[in-house]
C-alpha cells in the first residue's frame, strides 16, 4: 500500500498521469472504500449498468458457477448496495425480450441502488474512516513505544 503522503502528492498533481494510473476508476473505489473483492466489484459494476439482472445472466456473463455469483451478490446485498426482488418468468422474459417460454414461476432479479444513495453511503463511510484515523493521529503519542539504543524499551 502506498503511503498517504505519496497518495496526497499524486492528488495534488492532478493531470493526465492520474487518469493513466487509474486512480479514479470505480473498481478501485469499490475495493478501497467498500472492501469488495474482484468478483464482487465486477458484479456491482455490472449491476450499476444493467437493470433486472438474474443470477443466470451473471453466471453467463462472468462464465462462473452459480454459487460464486450468489456469494458475491449476498456480500453486496448485505452492504445495502443492491436490491433483490422476485419477478415472474413471464415478466422477466418480456423485459429482457426473450423468446416466449411456457415455463411458469418466479426468479430473483437484482438492481443497484441509485447512484445518489451509493454516493451518500460512500460519504458516510469516508467520514467514519476519517474520524477513526484522526483519533489515531490525536493519540499518536500514546501509540509510539519508546526504544533506547540497543532495542530496549524505555521505562
Amino acid at each position: 500500500m502506498e503511503s498517504i503522503s505519496k497518495q496526497i502528492k499524486d492528488f495534488e498533481n492532478i493531470s493526465d498521469n492520474l487518469k493513466e494510473k487509474g486512480i479514479f476508476k470505480s473498481q478501485k473505489l469499490f475495493k478501497c472504500i467498500l472492501g469488495l473483492n474482484d468478483l464482487e466489484t465486477e458484479i456491482f459494476a455490472y449491476l450499476l449498468n444493467h437493470e433486472n439482472v438474474s443470477t443466470r445472466e451473471l453466471t453467463q456473463f462472468f462464465e462462473m458457477d452459480r454459487s460464486s455469483i450468489q456469494r458475491g451478490l449476498q456480500t453486496i446485498s448485505d452492504m445495502h448496495l443492491i436490491n433483490r426482488q422476485s419477478m415472474s418468468l413471464k415478466k422477466y422474459s418480456e423485459l429482457k425480450k426473450l423468446e416466449k417460454s411456457k415455463k411458469r414461476g418466479y426468479l430473483y432479479v437484482y438492481n443497484a441502488q441509485s447512484v445518489d444513495k451509493i454516493q451518500n453511503q460512500f460519504r458516510e463511510l469516508l467520514k467514519k474512516w476519517y474520524k477513526s484515523m484522526l483519533s489515531y493521529v490525536e493519540d499518536l503519542d500514546s501509540l509510539i513505544e519508546c526504544y533506547e539504543y540497543g532495542g530496549e524499551l524505555c521505562s
